[in-house]
């Protein structure tokens, strides 16, 4: 369940580019969900 305050999305990426942020998420210890979300909040700023 999503929270009040959230919404879901719908995203489409190359496989090449969703396996690399995969890996990515993989070594900080993430869910790559979680890690692109970080991404963009920090890209926001």
């Amino acid at each position: 369940m999503v929270g009040k305050d959230k919404t879901r999305i719908l995203l489409t990426l190359p496989l090449d580019l969703k396996e690399e942020l995969k890996k990515e998420a993989d070594g900080e210890n993430r869910s790559l969900n979680n890690y692109i979300l970080t991404l963009l909040l920090k890209n926001k700023k």
